[in-house]
């Protein structure tokens, strides 16, 4: 599991975090990948930027903010 950020400035805008390192994940990249919590606004900024391809983990957790 990696902890990740959307970054509306960045190009592409989801940044994955390895230990220190940090990685660009591009859309089609974001097939491999589940979404396992997330906010409704980082949701929405995910559909967004075209991230469709990432799905909800079974156990996805929407969180409240």
């Amino acid at each position: 599991m990696l902890p990740a950020v959307v970054r509306a400035a960045q190009v592409p805008p989801l940044v994955a975090f390895e230990g220190h390192e940090s990685f660009p994940v591009e859309a089609v990249e974001a097939l491999y990948y589940e979404l396992v919590s997330a906010t409704r606004e980082e949701v929405l900024a995910l559909e967004t930027a075209h991230y469709r391809l990432l799905r909800p983990a079974e156990d996805f957790q929407l969180l409240g903010r």
